[in-house]
């Protein structure tokens, strides 16, 4: 199977499951019965609106959109879950208080009641000890407390009952010495910052029989920066060596992509009549030549060979630097290379245009092959965002539609 029919099967199969999940989908979120029958929702699931078609003999098809209402309860039921809600009102109404007759911190109200199948109102006789929430607000109350009725209304359905509940509220538990001396402080800063004429605000030094040693608050910004730039020292080498290994990479494979020209060039120079070193002189200089123009970007391989030349002119023997060129670029292949060049000098040039000619063959016929292994990873990396670029698709077409059969 190529890769193109592999895309292909992937795509299509991909497109099956996508329109298998949407069929059963639509299937389960039908509202339609057999027999016509539009099913209600339980009561306080809300009503919905179901999207229908139908067709009216010789007058032809229609588009009807109907609200089908959510279920009503019997009296007999409302009446229970009334009843139920008021019992459940009276279980947690005190809430963290003793009971009903000392109230001292918020009560517990709700605006629903029975898994919100009945609604409740509240309002108090005395805002100014409750407040709508159940609150206690009054500051200065008397010691026997204050008498406050609340009044709820309850409504289930069609049936609305009203409840009282009587409760007493006492002044508020006696804060333990921490909250008495906080309220101390807010006082005593309110205090002088309602006076007027003063330049500052005197911190006390003494409050509730506590000595208070004031200092400011340090924040931690140097600490956090140190923290910062260790942590940063330590990431930089790391990130340098990613990048040094980053660019040794994009090295090689710039040198493995450079190899089939450069030895076809010097095969066909040596074809030429040139002797090998004159061959590679004429290589290098006429790249030096386009780079000094900007002609061509920089080519690692030939950079070496440039390098090549400056060591022989210096006197370093040619075969050493050929041996040196190897090594310095760190691919097999130019090794080998090398060595074809190193042993032509050690016993003579019988062979050489041969070896070249085959060893060029060679790696172009490689260079192919690497190509051809690229383009089918990059039709493997294209097989994702194509399939993701389709589900999106289908989703745009799906959404809107799954969206009416919503209950």
């Amino acid at each position: 199977m190529t890769v193109e029919q592999k895309k292909a099967a992937g795509v299509l199969s991909a497109a099956v499951l996508l329109a298998g999940a949407a069929f059963l989908t639509e299937r389960s979120e039908s509202c339609l019965a057999e027999g016509g029958r539009l099913a209600r929702r339980e009561y306080g699931a809300g009503d919905y609106e179901a999207y229908l078609t139908f067709t009216a003999g010789e007058l032809g098809d229609f588009s009807y959109t109907l609200t089908v209402p959510e279920q009503k309860l019997t009296e007999t039921v409302q009446r229970a879950l009334i009843e139920a809600a008021e019992q459940e009102i009276q279980n947690e109404f005190p809430g963290e208080n003793e009971s009903a007759e000392c109230i001292r911190d918020a009560v517990c109200i709700r605006g629903s009641y029975q898994e919100g199948r009945v609604l409740a109102e509240w309002s108090f006789d005395n805002y100014d000890v409750m407040d709508e929430a159940g609150n206690v607000i009054g500051t200065e109350l008397p010691g026997e407390g204050v008498l406050v009725n609340a009044a709820v209304e309850l409504q289930c359905g069609d049936s609305v009952v009203w409840k009282e509940l009587a409760f007493r509220v006492f002044p508020a538990a006696v804060p333990d010495d921490k909250t008495r001396l906080l309220m101390g402080l807010e006082k005593e800063i309110l205090r002088q910052a309602n006076q007027s004429g003063t330049e500052y605000i005197t911190l006390p030094e003494e409050m509730g029989g506590y000595e208070l040693a004031w200092k400011e608050q340090r924040s931690d910004t140097a600490a956090q920066i140190l923290l910062l730039g260790l942590v940063l020292a330590a990431l930089l080498p790391l990130a340098e060596r990613s990048r040094r290994r980053e660019r040794e990479k994009k090295r090689l494979d710039l040198l493995e992509s450079e190899y089939p020209e450069l030895v076809n060039k010097m095969a066909l120079l040596l074809g030429a009549g040139m002797t090998p070193s004159a061959a590679w002189k004429k290589i290098a200089l006429v790249y030096e030549e386009k780079r000094r123009r900007g002609k061509c970007p920089e080519m690692p391989a030939y950079e070496e060979m440039l390098t090549v030349c400056h060591e022989i002119e210096s006197g370093i023997g040619e075969q050493r630097a050929y041996e040196e060129f190897g090594n310095r670029c760190g691919v097999r292949r130019y090794r080998r290379f090398a060595n074809i060049l190193a042993q032509n000098l050690r016993k003579g040039s019988a062979g050489l245009l041969a070896m070249l000619e085959a060893e060029a063959e060679n790696s172009f016929e490689e260079r192919k092959r690497t190509a051809k292994r690229y383009g089918e990873e990059a039709s493997t990396k294209l097989l994702g965002p194509m399939l993701l670029m389709l589900g999106i698709v289908i989703v745009i077409l799906a959404v809107p539609a799954a969206v009416t059969f919503q209950f």
